[in-house]
Parts: structure tokens; sequence; C-alpha cells
């Protein structure tokens, strides 16, 4: 059985990423991003292939339970917001349902389209996008759907054009996070050539998806357009694989945000980013800084610029697999880097300041990883959080078992505390069929 379609950079971003990074991947990362399951090329099947009429469709999905459960200390905010105190604390069932078909036309046009049922159990506490009360985040209908062409010009060419999940900046500005029962998803058009080993892509998006609301009214995905490009550039050799540069600007275009509710204005910000990796021996490392230029309609403009780096060092063969992968990551930024992004866990699992690249935070990350057996993962994390914000923990440890079932079936269970006693119990079962 086929499965979504991804990029053979995309799936090599995804090996590279481990599960005590959680990261998305590179800026071409995997919509796969922050889902505590492998991305579906590596995930197996629970059963037999479907047998269809046609061999030109290919059916496929994933459901998925998850449950959450947060403490915090009576006197303090487990995701601080002063209008919203016990933002977080609680506990959550929740359930996805999705449905992949794939259809190929000819050897030149094929189409995608996504069925995405998701839900809190009626009794849960709201959060993050899930959330029981009103039904304002529970989804029922498409959540992809998009027409792919190859070379119909005869430029050897790949277009795009529909609703489809898109990530940059390796989620951190934009991105299709796989934690969220509806991730986000763009609405709009992609182009793009290979030049030999190299990549080009343009586009044109308006900010669809994922968490309609933040909770407090304001809309975070309200169609907004911003056009960009993203490119590849590879520079042949392991140990500076390649660059991936990328620039992306908001356009008056399909503006509709709300000032008076506090929705931020994008209309003329820009963004330029670049990211590296590569591998020297046992060290394999991806580095990524980027600027925001923001445009302050009434008020001085405001630069942030943001980074994160990421080292691994394999160990196994040092420790007879005792442990097996050492990780060091460093994020700063100086501000507001992001737009809808895929970033739960790039700050921790507690996610007390949201993501990595939210506001003014700097994290310093050690993980270890060790392999009890071939299908099992654990990982153990320490995070020193440097935020201006007095409410949240500076110090938080974060422990994460994964476990392969069977083909197909993946369990993963994860526990995040910090020095202030709040505390958060995830424990989730994905299947893939």
């Amino acid at each position: 059985m086929t499965v979504q379609r991804l990029t053979k950079i995309a799936l090599a971003a995804s090996i590279l990423s481990t599960a005590a990074a959680a990261q998305c991947g590179f800026q071409s990362g995997t919509p796969q991003c922050f889902s505590f399951a492998p991305p579906p090329p590596l995930a197996g099947n629970i059963g037999d292939d479907l047998t269809l009429v046609s061999d030109r469709l290919s059916l496929s999905g994933d459901i998925r339970f998850r449950t959450r459960n947060a403490w915090a200390p009576s006197s303090g905010n487990y995701t601080p917001s002063s209008a919203n105190p016990a933002a977080g604390v609680g506990d959550q069932i929740s359930s996805r349902l999705r449905i992949n078909l794939d259809f190929k036309v000819n050897e030149k046009v094929s189409t995608f389209a996504q069925f995405n049922f998701s839900e809190v159990w009626p009794g849960g506490d709201p959060y993050s996008d899930a959330d029981p009360n009103g039904d304002t985040n529970n989804f029922d209908g498409i959540a992809q759907a998009y027409l792919v062409t190859k070379d119909l010009l005869g430029l050897d060419e790949t277009f795009r054009m529909g609703r489809s999940y898109f990530a940059l900046a390796s989620g951190l500005v934009y991105g299709s996070c796989d934690f969220l029962q509806f991730p986000a998803a763009g609405t709009g058009v992609w182009l793009s050539r290979e030049f030999g080993p190299h990549k080009l892509e343009i586009f044109g998006l308006d900010n669809n998806g994922t968490v309609t609301t933040n909770g407090l009214g304001n809309l975070v995905a309200d169609g907004q357009r911003f056009v960009g490009a993203t490119s590849r550039i590879d520079l042949g050799n392991e140990y500076v694989a390649a660059l991936e540069p990328y620039v992306l600007f908001g356009t008056g275009d399909g503006d509709k945000f709300d000032p008076t509710a506090g929705n931020p204005d994008f209309t003329d910000d820009s963004w330029f980013g670049i990211a590296a990796m590569g591998k020297i021996d046992r060290f394999t490392w991806n580095t990524e800084v980027a600027q925001r230029n923001d445009d302050v309609p009434n008020g001085p403009d405001d630069t942030y610029v943001g980074h994160r780096s990421n080292v691994l060092v394999d160990t196994a063969d040092l420790t007879g697999d005792v442990l097996h992968r050492l990780r060091y990551t460093r994020t700063d930024t100086e501000g507001r880097m992001h737009i809808n992004p895929g970033d739960f866990n790039s700050a921790g699992l507690l996610h007390q300041y949201g993501g990595a690249w939210r506001s003014d935070l700097t994290t310093d990350q050690v993980g270890l990883t060790f392999k009890p057996s071939d299908t099992v993962t654990v990982d153990l994390a320490y995070l020193h959080l440097d935020s201006l914000l007095p409410t949240g923990g500076e110090h938080e440890v974060d422990l994460m078992v994964a476990a392969k079932l069977l083909d197909g079936a993946h369990a993963w269970v994860g526990y995040g505390r910090d020095e202030d006693d709040r505390e958060v119990l995830f424990a989730q079962l994905t299947v893939f069929f």
C-alpha cells in the first residue's frame, strides 16, 4: 500500500531527526513533526494491502488516541497567560482518524485528498487545538486536497495547487504540526523544479487551518496571504551536505486579521533564513538562522533574529548500545518569529513558553537516547530555559518512551516536570493502515 506522498529530502530529514530532539526536520521537513510516531514510510502497515478495483487509486490512513494529564502548583501557571492563568491544567482524551486517497490520473497528473475526523472526548479539558467546549476545534472534514502535475509544461517542473501540508524553518515559523488534532495547511500554489541535485520552489499560500482560535478569541489561522521561495543547494559532501535558504513575504491580499482582537498583522512583514546540515564521522549536525522584519503600522518597526542548532552524536558502538545517542540543542530568539507554527516540544513537553521561536527565549537542551531493544527507545532530556516571562520554569526534565508494538502500531509515553512541580503526562497509541 502506498501512503501520503513525501519527498526524498523530507524522508531523509525525518530519519536524521530523533525522538529526543522532536524536531520537524530541516526546513524541508515532514508533516510528521512532533507526532511522536514515525512518518508513514517508516511506520509500516497494520494489515495487508487493500485491493482496489483501480490500481491507480491507493488508500491509506492512521488512527490515534492520546491522553494528557497536567498538574501545576496553585500559585503558578502551566502555560503563562494573564488572561487564562489555569491554561493547560487538567486532563484530556483525544482521538483522530485520517484517511488518505491518492489517485494517479496518468503519468503527469495526480490528486490527493485527506479526510480528518478529530475530537476531544466531551468530559475532557481544552488544550492547544483540542477543545471540547463548544466543539470549537473538533473537526470532521477534508484536511488536504490538492492537484499535482509533473512536467506538464515540458520544463521538468512540479506544480501543486490546493490545500496542502507545508513547513518552513523546521516548523518554527510555519508548520503542519502532526501533534495537533488538525495540522495546519496552506491553501495555495507551489511550483518547483530540480536542477540536478539542487531544488528551487516558489509558492503563494493563505494561512489556513489548525488552531482556529487561541482560546482567547484571537484568530491564529485567519487567511492572511504569503508568497515566498525555498531552495536546496547540494554541496556534494557529507561534512556540509546542503544549504537550504528561504524567503517569505506577507502581502495585503487575503488579509483578514482583526486588530481589535489582538491578531498580528503580517501584511508587510518579511522573513529571511538559511539552514545547513551535515555529518562528520559520528557527529550529525544541523543549524538554522532566520530574521523577521516586523512592519508595525502605528509604531517603530521591529527586527527579530532566531537561531537553532542540533548536534547528534552516535555512541552505540562506544557503549555496547547502552547509550545509543547524545544530543545537544540550542535555540535562541529575540522575539516572535512564528506565523502558525509546528513547534510542539521544541522548548519542552511542558510547553510553558510555547515553541522555541515564539518569544524572547533561549534554551539549552541535552538529550540521552537509549535503545533497550530494537523496538523500544527511551529519551531523557534536560532543558535550561532563559526567558523574560516571570511565571515559567527555568529547569525542565522530560522522559519519553516509544515502542513499536508491531508493524504499523506505535505507542509513546512522555512525562515532563520543572523545578516548580509543574507536571504533564502524555500517553499515545498510533496505528497506520
